[in-house]
Parts: structure tokens; sequence; C-alpha cells
């Protein structure tokens, strides 16, 4: 009886959810493997083939392990790796939205904040593609949410009458949620300043000695956390973790004397184009907009949040990405989730302006949803995402197709497949589809890029195959194979290059 009330209690928190698994679970591989992906399926296969050396093998790249770690299990429940890799994403965005709601009520919002928290959460362009892809930043979203409500937790309900607080409790479960997204993503460092943002909630008649306590209560949420992340420290490769730092940002010597500071104003439109495209420019406009609404405190603290998160990367970010942004979705949905509520009670004026906003911001997400769902080549990416998810080497075009085509012509040969690269989408894109299947007649290695010779030492110990395929990138490839026949390509969208198969045994039986 008292499940069956709480069921019709969370009836439309139910239906939002299902809805959620509806637009997320269809065509989940549609969009051919991404290198990165690729990298973080194969480490999990690795790791379920020896956990003793591959288990902090992410620590070698520069990458905390946690989600490699979530990765694990799920190989061996579907069969295609890649799937089961998206489908994590999809399990995380689930708890996602629910997440949101939460948040939007801590920070005072009634029911219809809390149920377009959910409903952003589901379809913004923002949250809706890394709910789909196999990569970190879904989950690093999650885990930064999960301590921004602990953290608020505190300082909201420490000053409510009538409500509950456990304050060891939110202060334990911020730093342990801080922690955890720290083992999932380095960058998840640049957020727990921002985890001091509720503070700005005190400002309102708030005695000196509450605020001095909320301030110590998210500091030992900050030690927490930096506790969690220092057990990394026993393992040897700890040290690796900040050896790639220089690959992304530029110290603050070549920002302040090398006039590095030039480029990233340059950058601002582009990174301001990111978050209009995939936030909606109508959200964006609503999470301001809640400025000038009762809960101005509330949304001043959560433009704050991302803006603290986000600002290391605007001025020091060398290589930005979007995806690189991910966690200020969180203080723009629920800011906009606490502006909509706001005016639509406001007059009848505020309902039309913000019915018109959530319109067209619902016609642009299902502009891009609509067609990742049926031609994910035409999707309204960023040119930035649109290079390295359609057009580059790291959009894993023919991949599927190269592993099909291998097990055909390996079913009565030997077969070495040589592809370019040592990881990425080749080999790693093509590895990850045979892990715990018999691969006898198969050897398949790197042999790094561009490819201007046959390495000899190659030749040398592999002459006993008795065929022998090179998969290139067609931009890659700078020898000469006029006398070796092309048996497969597979090209990406707008004339970019091509992911080629080559029958090459001839160069190593002459």
């Amino acid at each position: 009886m008292n499940l069956k009330k709480n069921l019709c209690k969370f009836r439309t928190e139910l239906l939002i959810s299902l809805f959620y698994l509806l637009i997320h679970i269809p065509k989940l591989v549609n969009l051919p493997v991404f290198a990165d992906e690729a990298i973080y399926i194969r480490w999990s296969q690795l790791i379920i083939d020896d956990p003793k050396q591959y288990l902090f093998f992410a620590l070698n790249d520069g990458k905390t392990p946690l989600f490699i770690w979530l990765l694990t299990p799920l190989q061996f429940i579907f069969s295609d790796q890649l799937f089961a890799g998206r489908f994590l994403s999809v399990l995380v965005g689930l708890v996602q939205i629910w997440v949101l709601k939460v948040l939007v009520k801590t920070y005072g919002g009634k029911k219809p904040a809390q149920y377009f928290a959910m409903a952003a959460g589901s379809l913004l362009p923002f949250w809706y593609f890394h709910q789909r892809m196999a990569l970190m930043d879904g989950l690093l979203a999650l885990l930064l949410s999960l301590s921004l409500l602990f953290t608020t937790k505190n300082v909201v309900y420490g000053k409510r009458k009538g409500t509950k607080n456990n304050f060891i409790l939110n202060i334990s479960m911020a730093g342990l949620f801080a922690g955890l997204a720290l083992l999932v993503k380095l960058p998840a460092i640049l957020f727990l300043p921002a985890l001091f943002t509720p503070l700005i909630l005190t400002f309102k008649h708030e005695k000196q000695t509450h605020l001095l306590k909320n301030i110590l209560s998210i500091s030992c949420s900050v030690l927490v956390s930096l506790l969690i992340f220092a057990c990394l420290k026993l393992h040897p490769a700890f040290g690796q973790l900040f050896n790639r730092g220089g690959d992304f940002l530029f110290t603050i010597r070549e920002f302040l004397f090398e006039k590095q500071w030039q480029h990233s104003l340059q950058q601002l439109p582009t990174y301001g184009t990111f978050f209009l495209r995939y936030l909606t420019v109508p959200v964006v406009f609503l999470s301001f907009l809640g400025l000038f609404s009762k809960k101005r405190l509330e949304v001043i603290s959560l433009h704050f949040n991302w803006l603290l998160f986000s600002l290391p990367i605007i001025l020091l970010g060398k290589v930005v990405y979007p995806r690189y942004f991910m966690p200020i979705a969180i203080g723009v949905t629920v800011a906009a989730s606490l502006s909509v509520e706001q005016f639509i009670n406001k007059n009848s004026l505020g309902r039309i302006i913000t019915t018109i906003l959530l319109l067209l911001s619902l016609g642009c997400s299902s502009k891009f949803i609509y067609h990742q769902l049926t031609n994910v080549e035409s999707t309204p990416f960023v040119n930035i995402d649109k290079t390295q998810y359609l057009t580059s080497w790291s959009a894993g075009y023919g991949i599927k197709e190269s592993v099909a085509i291998i097990n055909q012509l390996s079913k009565n040969k030997k077969t070495l497949v040589l592809t370019e690269g040592y990881f990425g989408s080749l080999p790693d894109g093509l590895l990850m589809y045979y892990h715990r299947r018999p691969v006898d007649n198969i050897y398949i290695t790197g042999i790094g890029q561009p490819i201007h010779q046959i390495p000899q030492n190659i030749i040398d110990s592999n002459q006993s195959h008795d065929q022998v395929l090179l998969i290139v990138n067609s931009n890659r490839l700078k020898m000469d194979l006029k006398e070796s026949p092309l048996i497969f390509a597979a090209c990406r969208p707008d004339n970019s290059p091509c992911h080629q198969i080559w029958d090459i045994t001839s160069l190593f039986h002459n």
C-alpha cells in the first residue's frame, strides 16, 4: 500500500524518467565510436584480463580511474561493447535528472521548477549528448551536482525553521561526492572553489556565527574530497596524472608574460557559442532573467558557481572542447528552472514570455535529438565538435564494418591487421570488439602515423601470416599502394578523410 502511495506521489517524475529512457536508448550507437570512448572501453577490458596490472592503468595517461572501473562490469552484460559503454552514461543521466530535481527543491523551487529541471536535464543538447556517450563528463557532472546539493543543504536548511539538517552527514556526503568526482576526472578540482558559492544565500539576515559555521563546513567537505583523491598517491603511477597538463593548459607564466592571454580573449566568442548552442539561447536567457526575480540570491549563487568553475578553463585553456564545460550545465539549468517558476506565476505577460522562450528551447532541443536519432551526420554540432565526432581521425567511421570484414577474411587465413596510430579509434576501436572472443587467426597492432612505409621489423617478424591488412585514414597514408588492392573505404561527411582497408599481403611475400 505504501509503495502504491509513493508511486502515485512521484507519478510525474516517473513519467519524465520513462520519457528520458524512450529518447535516450534508441539508436544509441548511431554515432560511430569516438576515439576517447574506444580508449576507455579498451582500458576496462584490460582490467578484466589482468586487474592487478591494469586497475590503475588510466593514471599513466593522466586520467583518474573511477569511470573506467564502472565501465568494466557492463562489458559482461552486453554483447556490443560500445552500447555497454554508452548505456552506463544513460543510467548516469537518469540519476542526474532526479538530482537536478532535488537541487531545485533545495534552492526553494516548487514542483513546476523541479519538473522543468528534470525535463531540461533530459532534453537540452548539452545534457542529452553526453548522456549517450561513453565519456567521463556525464558522471563528472552528476557527482559534482551531488556535492553541490549536500553543500547547499547545510547552508539552506541550517537557517530554515522547521527543517531537519544532519550537519555532519551533509559535510561527509559533499566531500565524498567531490572526492569521487576527482577520481572520475582531474578538472573536478576546479569545482572545489565553486562549492563555496551557496554562501551567497547567507547574505540576507545571516548571523556572523552561522556564516563562519558554513565556511567551516564547506572547508571540511573540500578537505574530505582532497583526502579521498590523495589515496591515489599510494599507487606508483600517481605522478603521471600531472604530466599531460601542458597539453591542454597554458602555464601562468605563458599566460601573463608570453601574451597567451590574447589567445584566451580571442576564444571568448567561441566559448559563448558552446553555451548558447548546447544549452539553447532561451534557457540561458531565462537563467539570467532570474536575477530580476525573488530568487535573485539563489540565481546569483548558481551563476557564480559555473563561472568559478569555468574561468580557469577560459583563461588558461590551450585546447578546449565543449565537453570540458559540462559542469556549467548544472548551475544554468537550476537557475533557469527557478526563473521559469517565478515568471510563470508573476502575471500574464510573464507567462506569455516564458512560454514562448520554453517553446523556442524545446524546438532547438528537439531538432538536435531528431538528428541524433535519425541522421547523426546532420546533428547541429558546433564546429569543433563536428570535427572530432564526424570528420577527423577521432570519428570511428568504418570501425564496425572493418571488424566484420576481418572476421570474414580470417575464417581460413591467418591474418595480420596493421593500423595507423597506437591508441584511439585505431587500433583500440577494433580491439574492443574482439575482447573475450576467439581470435586465433587474427593479430592486430598499431604502427604509428603518418604511414610512410611498413617498418622492416614488422615485415621480417610476420612472414607466417597468410594475409596482411592495413587500416588507415586516407590523409595519413603517405606511401604508394598502387600495387595493393583497396578492399573497403568508409568516407566521413563533407569530403573528409576516408577510413580504408588495404590488402598489403604482397609487401610481405615478395
